[in-house]
């Protein structure tokens, strides 16, 4: 549901009172000085015409010249509080910046992962970049909109005195558009998905063909005309549903001047009606005309600023929207200094209740200090597993113990201390070697960290730690081949392992760049470093992990069989099969 935009705008305020409290300042002075400006904007030709007709004495010369200068002074304030503005708006944006990532960080990885999430995310971090929507948008309409609606106060029990039907006609228009502006809205609001959703692919597309490895891909196998058809489409896609959004705000523009003609003209007959009949004097009329102008132009402001406000706090709740998930980090901290056994009992898992099932009815336990292989097919599911194990998913269906305790009343962010992992996925910061492997604790473990690059074979000019890797934020960065890369994060995995006394340690595929050889002399070596602790392991590869307490072998989700590499080559075993086939290519 809807937060309701008074909600909203409180929860705005006070964040960016949390991280720029210059910004509210500059909304207040702006908010006093756009009411002040119409009325002396008003007050100043009406007290000439005045002198002029009625004689010019001292006190209105005084009057006068008071009004030039403090035109004069709000003129000079308004523009240097528009220019400082920018600035502090910037700054409270990246508070409201640091804040999502932080949330993106800590949230459940499986929503975070799914379409849902990225959707939510993508909304959330467009309700920040735009100066003009969300967050932003919000906290540049709030002066304006106090302004409006104190500088109609102000002007209305002025007018009043002279004429209430103007006050009348004036109310009833702009709320008529407001009705109108609402109406719009919930339109609009409809786009926000698709919108959201085609953003997503037309960023995924961009980032795909400006990067080095796509790039190359591209060329090779001749894409130029299908990725540019398929960017074409989803562009297309993207450039309706923005035509349509502006169609809305045309309409809503075309109403706003229909009723703005209406009760204008109204105003303007009753005040030339009054000087035409001798009601009131000239510089009256002038003062009058002048204020039914301020009071006019208020109300167009306010009824614009509160659509647009409308939407900006659609926007605002899409952000609250991401950062109200749950992700509460609750439970039993695990015993860090207790070997651990972890159990899977009549484990499955799916995306969603329509999706397929990954995994189905999964029974395992991984024992104190035991070697764990899961071997298989792609998609026969053991990422998943490993994921499961890891607390990243948690299962549809059966339940995983830890040391007999069920992994969901453990606090996952002490469970993952005894967790060395490494995954398919490789991600290399460009920050100095000894970050990438001890990150924040990198020069307290200077020795440490070179031990772990020998440990990964990685010597010479890895050994150096404070070298910056990469060349994004350094000229001077080292640039690793993707073997090397491989290497940086099992070394990552082996300090985690040595040095801050991580229990299982978790391989999946991190050595696909290398070669048969050196991947099972480096299993072989981790396995050493880790024979007081257990281990899972998954690889394509089965010799690699042909020594391994239990091959586990998957197809389909499943387990279909288990075993120790010499029980399971004895029979006619799938695995006997793989194996010999495997095999047969390095004969």
């Amino acid at each position: 549901m809807n937060k309701g935009v008074i909600n909203n705008m409180w929860y705005v305020l006070f964040k960016a009172w949390k991280y720029e409290k210059r910004l509210l300042i500059v909304i207040v002075l702006q908010t006093v000085i756009g009411v002040i400006l119409p009325l002396a904007a008003a007050a100043l030709p009406a007290w000439v015409v005045d002198g002029i007709g009625n004689g010019m004495d001292h006190m209105s010369a005084v009057k006068i010249a008071a009004v030039l200068v403090l035109l004069l002074v709000s003129n000079t304030a308004i523009t240097y509080l528009l220019s400082m503005h920018g600035t502090y708006l910037l700054n409270s944006k990246m508070g409201f910046l640091s804040s999502l990532f932080r949330k993106e960080m800590e949230i459940n990885y499986a929503y975070a992962e799914s379409p849902e999430g990225q959707n939510k995310f993508q909304n959330a971090l467009m309700s920040i970049l735009n100066d003009h929507q969300g967050i932003p948008g919000m906290l540049s309409l709030i002066a304006p909109l106090t302004s409006n609606i104190l500088g109609l106060i102000v002007n209305m029990i002025i007018i009043v005195e002279f004429n209430v039907w103007i006050v009348v006609v004036l109310t009833a228009t702009a709320f008529i558009h407001l009705l109108i502006a609402a109406a719009v809205r919930k339109k609009q609001d409809t786009l926000r998905e698709p919108l959201a959703d085609s953003s997503r692919k037309l960023g995924y597309l961009y980032e795909y063909m400006c990067g080095n490895i796509s790039a190359r891909e591209i060329k090779i196998f001749d894409m130029h005309k299908w990725i540019t058809t398929v960017l074409d489409n989803v562009t297309k896609r993207r450039l309706g549903l923005a035509k349509k959004s502006a169609g809305f705000n045309l309409f809503l523009s075309v109403s706003d001047c229909v009723m703005l003609a209406l009760r204008d003209a109204f105003a303007y007959f009753v005040t030339f009606w009054a000087v035409y009949t001798g009601k009131i004097e000239v510089w009256e009329f002038v003062f009058y005309f002048g204020i039914i102008t301020c009071i006019s132009s208020f109300f167009t402001g306010l009824t614009n600023t509160l659509s647009s406000f409308g939407q900006r706090n659609l926007e605002v709740h899409t952000f609250r929207e991401f950062m109200d998930q749950d992700c509460k980090d609750e439970g039993i901290g695990p015993d860090e200094r207790k070997p651990v056994t972890i159990e899977l009992r009549d484990v499955s898992f799916r995306f969603s209740n329509e999706g397929p099932y990954i995994l189905r009815h999964i029974d395992l336990t991984l024992h104190e200090k035991e070697k764990i292989a899961f071997v298989g097919e792609n998609g026969a599911g053991k990422s998943t597993l490993v994921k499961i194990i890891c607390g990243l998913y948690k299962p549809t269906e059966g339940k995983v113990l830890v040391n007999g305790v069920n992994l969901e009343e453990i606090r996952l962010s002490e469970y993952h201390k005894l967790l060395a992992t490494a995954f398919q996925d490789i991600h290399i910061m460009p920050m100095t070697i000894g970050e990438n492997i001890a990150f924040g604790e990198a020069d307290s473990y200077v020795e440490e960290i070179r031990r772990c690059l020998e440990a990964a074979g990685l010597g010479n000019e890895f050994l150096d730690v404070k070298k910056p890797l990469t060349r994004i934020l350094d000229a001077d960065g080292l640039v690793p081949s993707g073997g090397q890369e491989q290497k940086l994060i099992l070394a990552r995995v082996a300090f985690k392992l040595l040095y801050k006394n991580a229990q299982v340690l978790i391989l999946d595929e991190p050595t696909a760049a290398m070669d048969a050889i050196s991947e099972k002399a480096f299993y072989e070596k981790y396995l050493s470093l880790s024979q007081d602790r257990s281990c899972i392991l998954i690889s394509h590869r089965l010799k690699s992990t042909s020594f391994c307490d239990v091959i586990v072998v998957m197809e389909k989700g499943q387990i279909v069989e288990r075993g120790t590499h010499g029980e399971l080559m004895d029979g006619d075993t799938r695995y006997r099969t793989m194996y010999e086939l495997q095999s047969s290519y390095y004969r």
